[in-house]
Parts: C-alpha cells; structure tokens; sequence
C-alpha cells in the first residue's frame, strides 16, 4: 500500500520549536577559519584583439591575455587577479610608448601590463575614460587613444618613466554629434586626421575637432586599416576602401561581414563572420585564403614580432603562410567551453571521479564542434563533442551527468518534444564504446542502490526512470500515476540517494520528495514522504545528502536544511543572508560533513558540525561569483567550481596551515626551451621567494600556493629569456625557508 506522509500542518506549527534544539548557536557568526587556493581554467581561445609586445605575440581573449614565444609557443597566459589584471573578458591590447601593455577589458577598464609581469593601477572611469569598457586602442606617438562603449579618450604616456596624462574625453554629447556614436568599436589614423568606427558609422578627429562622417558611412563599422593612402573600413556588407574622399564599394569576391583587417607586405585581409573564412586582396580581387583556420569568427590581426601574419578566431590562433597560403592553427591549454558566451551562459553540472573533472554544458555549444563535454585529467583539457565522437554524442543540449560505479558517463539531453526528442548517450571510456539508454528528454541522474541509475524527465518526459547499472536496460518508472501521487510531479531538478537507500527528488515547482521502494519490484508497499513547509522557495535546484536525516535542498530563493524532516530555520535564515535570498545553483559535500553552495552571491561554505559559514567571492581567486555546478573531488580535496565565466579548481586549507616542509620540490629540472615555466610541487599553503643565480644574485621575485604552482617563466626581470645555468630557487615562509637547486638547457 502506498503511503503519502503529509507533513503539512503538523511541521508548520512544530518547526519553530522542534529547531532551535538541533542548531547550533551562533551561525553565521563564527571566524573564517578556512582559506582557498584557486586556479582558474579558461578558454582563452575567443580572441578578439592581437598585437606584438615585448618579443611575443599577445592575445586579448574573453579568458584574460595569452603570450606566445616566437614563432610559434609556448604559450602563457595573464589572468584575473588582486592585484592584476581586474578582468578575464578581454577586448584589445596595444604596445605603449614606455613598453608596457595596455589591455581593453569588458567590464573593468583599462589594465597595463609591465614586462615583469606587475600592474600599475588600472585606470577606470575614475581617470576619465567614458566607459569602463574598453573596446579599441590605437597609438599614435607618444598617444594612446582609447575607444570605449560610452566614447573616446586620448591619454599621452612619457616612454621614459610611464608617467600618464589625460588629454581629452569625448562623447558624443560633448562633441554634439560631431563623434556620430559613443560606441567606438575600432580607431585608425591617415596622414593627420584619426578615424573612429562607430557603431553608427564613422567619424574623423583634426585640428582639435570631431566630425561626424554620416556622408561616407552612417551605418556601422567594425574594422579600420590604413595602408598607404588608403583607409579600410570594415563594414557589415564586406571591406569599403576610402581613398581621394569617397568611400567605395565591396570589392569582387568578398562575402559576409568585415569584422577585422589586416596587412601582409601590402596585402590587405579580411576576417570574416563566415566560420574559418580569411579573404585577401590580390589585384583587387578578394579571394579566401588557403585551409587551416580556427572554426568561428575571425576577430583579429596582427604583425607578429617574427613578421608572420597572425589572425585571432573564436576558437583560436592561426600563423599564415604566406607562401603556402595555408595557415597554422594553435589554442592554449584550457576548456574548450566554460561558460562565457552563450544565453544562458554554459556550465550546467559537474562531477569528479578517478579520471578527474568533468563539465557539461546545457545549451552552448563551440562553432564547428556541436554539443560538448569537457574533461579535465589534472594535466590536460579534453572535451567530448558531436563532431570528433562522429555524432555518437547527440549535438542537443546536454544537461544530465554520471559517472556510475563501472566507470560509464551517462549523459541526458533535452528538452524538446516531437518525434525525435533528445536522447541519452552512455559512454565507456575505458573501451571508448557508445549505447543508448532508452529513454529521452532526462535532466538529471542519481546513483541508487548498487546495480540501479536514476534518470529524472523534464515536461516532456513522465517522472523518474530506473535503469540497470551495467546493460541500461529500462527496469521501471516513477510517475505521479502509478505511484498515486506519491512523486509530485513529472519535471525532476535532482536526484539523491541516503545511505538506507531512500531516493530524495527535488521538483521543479513543488519541494522534494523522498522516496523508500522497500527493496522491492512492486510500489504497492512503497513509502513516500514530502518536504515543502518553510522551504525558502518550492522552486528547488539540488541537493545534498548528510545522512539519513540530514539533507540541504537547493532552492531558487536560498537552501532548505531538513534534519529529521524538519527545516532547520536559524540555518536556513543564516545561510540564506550570505546568498542574498538568490538562487542556490547548486550543492556539494565532502566526507567531513562540509556542505558547498552554489549561489549568484559566490561560493559558501559551511559546516555542517558547527554551523561556521564563509563566503568566497572573485575577491578570492574565483573565476566568477554567478556559481552554476559543483563537484568534490575527494581523492585530490579539491572543489570544482564552474561559473558563468569559466572553471575554479578550489582546494581549501586551514587557515595557518605550513606552506611547505622538507618534502617541496621544483620541477621539471633540468628545463629546456620548450619546458614551460619552472613550478613547487609540495606545496599546502602559499609561500614567497626569489630566483637566484650562483652568486646569490636576485633575477626574480614569486609567490606560490597548492593551485598557483607556477614559479618562474625563465626570463630575467627586463623579459629577456635567462641563460643556461644553475640557478637557486628559495622558498620561504614566515622564519621557514628551503633551498633548491634548477638548471636551465638552453
């Protein structure tokens, strides 16, 4: 017989008290005893500005800066930090007259870079620039100009000692239409007048004053190159050429959208819109380029130290050959999706298990690749996509994730109905072997009971179905039908099972539901329970499983801490005060009975035994505070942390903890050219110390921690690469210090 155990009214009048026994005092209160090391995983692959500096070609991508060693690597990357660069989303990037490199970013201002790797103070609207998104630099000079969403400044810069100056912010207020928009999308200068592509068309700056160019173009620009006495405008329709005062039309042979422009020994290029397409213009004929090129957009061009032409694309760097007319395609190392870009933005769930991390994506998808998983195996990036799978993964949204005790990855699709409806995939790793499941549309899964898998539908699906661990073969279904109600409702957030083997099933729309089979193939005898009074929100997202009688529920307005089947309202009240009332994306535990939160408002952690909380934020090394998918990964203690702006690798550590003892080591060593940068192994807290040479003279200065492992980049302070030799690496922290001993081969 079935049973529905209403805890309706009873709970609402017996919450109050029945709590304030089990909570422990002072939540929310305690010292923050608890500090994370974080490293950031991004794909710093969508480039959207190039430019030559300092010997390397650097990249301005949405996953912070990239710089590349002539002629083709290693690659590195500058990302978001404290006292660095404000911002990973990345829009332009020029030389400057003192040497250092000025960075546009998205949301944050003007950053500058110094060859040794430090940050003067970014400069903000505070400094005059119109907009804190910076969306184009030119220098001309000893000037840099600076084209923003909001408008345009000019900033001059002593190349001696760096000394800054503000010289003029222009609006198109200010100038009374003469900038014809604020939105300065690319800057070019022609003998002594300065053209600015506008979103609005173009606009020309000389002898002090704006003019609005709505007589050539008043449509928008995207690109501007001169060459010679020409100046190229990028536009919607293709590449327009202005020469003698009139702005021509799109040459022969040319198709799509001018996003960039560049020139190769007097041959201009034009990066398109279209997917991998490059044209060039060969006795005035515009004809695309040889193979090779990064799939998506091509968004940048630049003259690398070397001399060879380099385009930036959505999913990458390419090097041209000109005499092959065929190009190179390189990527840094990072997720091949991590979230930015797409509506919503990616990352959906995650998980940990022996081969390391995984992430699925919901509904983005990477040009030219299809639906994707990425993969993470502590050294190395890899991704499952619909293209290199040759379609056995499905290319529909993919939002349900597990790995099961035999080692599989199930991977639910959906949400659509009609006669194809998104499938699921089951893959084998260890014998790289594809099946399908037979039900469509699951959102999320749940391990059960040994030998069983738990997929949760969507509105297009009917409930929960159970499957055989090892064939996936369809056992048995839980529909508010043939359970008399018992499953409230068909749409499934998440799945969970107890250590007695009762399943916890968060619904969209009306709380959660336990529910207990009884060991049993028939539901006559089964037991269910539901949970929604003082629940901040019925809206739930995910949970956490403690034990048998304690369970946090993820909610769209918070979390619900059930112990006992009541909800633990000083806890609740006192967690839900850190996440703002926001929606609690999603939850993760650790063995120690510390309970991860997801939220909008950053990362949480509490502990369950004391009920201490901490809030982490971007201020903390996270790549973002809109946390999206949680995984723990309890066999290297660390927290995955996926965010709209790309992936955290979080290992906490008590606060005071060593930094290191006799057991830290450097490596690799000896290290060659192509060895990437020198990194400390060994470490459990962040630690500070020099590069020295044999004399004990000072080359660098570094700080290291348990996921910031890189020490040195082989370079002496002024950027030039450090000769072969022995060198000191000295590690110290607070009275403790450590001495080891690296050769460079050059």
């Amino acid at each position: 017989m079935r049973r529905r155990l209403a805890m309706v009214a009873s709970l609402a009048t017996l919450a109050t008290t029945a709590v304030v026994a089990l909570s422990p005092l002072g939540l929310g209160k305690a010292a923050a005893k608890t500090r994370i090391f974080t490293t950031n995983h991004l794909n710093s692959n969508d480039t959207r500005g190039l430019v030559a500096w300092n010997g390397r070609l650097a990249a301005a991508t949405t996953g912070g800066v990239v710089l590349a060693d002539m002629p083709t690597g290693p690659f590195s990357k500058v990302t978001r930090s404290a006292a660095g660069l404000p911002s990973n989303q990345v829009l332009c990037a020029v030389s400057s007259p003192a040497g250092l490199l000025w960075i546009g970013t998205v949301d944050a201002g003007l950053a500058r870079l110094r060859p040794d790797g430090t940050f003067p103070r970014t400069l903000t609207t505070f400094d005059g620039l119109p907009s804190a998104r910076v969306q184009a630099l030119y220098r001309t000079g000893d000037s840099i100009w600076v084209g923003t969403s909001g408008g345009v400044a000019l900033f001059t810069e002593n190349p001696a000692n760096g000394q800054i100056a503000l010289r003029r912010s222009d609006t198109s207020t200010s100038t009374a239409g003469g900038l014809i928009s604020d939105d300065i999308r690319a800057i070019a200068s022609l003998r002594d007048t300065v053209w600015c592509a506008t979103g609005s068309g173009l606009s020309t700056f000389a002898a002090g004053a704006w003019v609005a160019r709505g007589d050539l173009l008043a449509t928008a620009a995207n690109a501007l190159l001169a060459s010679g006495d020409t100046l190229w405008v990028g536009t919607p329709a293709g590449p327009r050429a202005y020469a003698g005062g009139a702005l021509g039309a799109v040459g022969a042979g040319h198709f799509g959208q001018c996003l960039a422009l560049g020139e190769l020994g007097g041959t201009v290029f034009s990066g398109t819109s279209s997917s991998g397409v490059v044209y060039r213009r060969v006795a005035g004929i515009w004809s695309a380029t040889g193979a090779g090129l990064p799939t998506g957009k091509t968004q940048a061009f630049a003259i690398a130290p070397d001399g060879a032409l380099w385009v930036g694309a959505e999913t990458g760097l390419a090097r041209y050959d000109a005499g092959s007319d065929t190009w190179a395609a390189y990527r840094s190392e990072g997720p091949l999706l991590d979230g930015p870009g797409s509506l919503p933005p990616g990352i959906e769930r995650a998980l940990a298990d022996a081969r390391g991390a995984w992430f699925v994506m919901g509904n983005a998808s990477s040009p030219g690749n299809g639906g994707v998983v990425v993969h993470y195996d502590g050294t190395v990036w890899s991704a499952l996509t619909s293209v290199n799978t040759g379609g056995n993964l499905q290319s529909a949204a993919t939002f349900g994730l597990l790995s099961d005790r035999n080692g599989r990855l199930w991977l639910g699709h959906c949400c659509a109905g009609g006669a194809d409806p998104p499938r699921t995939d089951r893959w084998d790793p260890a014998t790289d072997t594809w099946d399908l499941p037979a039900m469509t549309d699951l959102y999320t899964f749940g391990l059960g009971p040994p030998g069983r898998v738990y997929g949760g539908g969507v509105e297009f699906g009917n409930g929960i179905y159970e499957f055989d661990e090892t064939s996936a073969a369809l056992l048995d279904s839980l529909t508010p039908a043939n359970t008399a109600g018992g499953l409230g409702e068909n749409e499934l957030r998440a799945i969970a099972f107890d250590p007695s083997g009762r399943g916890w099933f968060a619904l969209k729309s009306t709380g959660v539901d336990r529910w207990d089979g009884r060991g049993t193939a028939v539901h006559d005898d089964d037991d269910w329970a539901h949970f929604e009074v003082n629940f901040p929100d019925l809206r739930t997202t995910s949970l956490a499983v403690l034990s048998d009688s304690v369970v946090y529920v993820g909610t769209e307005s918070g979390v619900a801490p059930l112990r006992n089947g009541l909800v633990d309202i000083p806890r609740k009240d006192a967690i839900n005060a850190l996440t703002g009332g926001g929606a609690v994306t999603s939850l993760a535990h650790d063995p120690r009975g510390v309970v991860w939160i997801g939220s909008a408002a950053g990362l949480i952690r509490l502990d369950h035994a004391t009920g201490a909380l901490e809030r982490f934020t971007v201020a903390d090394g996270l790549a973002s505070d809109d946390v999206r998918a949680l995984a723990w990964d309890e066999s290297r203690r660390v927290l995955w942390v996926g965010t709209v702006n790309g992936i955290s690798q979080v290992r906490p550590s008590d606060e005071g903890a060593p930094a290191f003892d006799d057991g830290a080591f450097a490596f690799p060593n000896p290290l060659g050219a192509s060895s990437g940068p020198l990194r400390i192994g060994g470490l459990t807290g962040e630690a500070h110390g020099e590069v020295r040479d044999v004399s004990g003279a000072l080359i660098r200065r570094f700080r290291v921690d348990p996921s910031s492992d890189a020490a040195w980049d082989l370079r002496r302070a002024d950027g030039e690469p450090a000769p072969s030799g022995v060198y000191l690496i000295v590690l110290r922290d607070g009275a403790r210090t450590r001495i080891l001993r690296v050769a460079v081969v050059r």
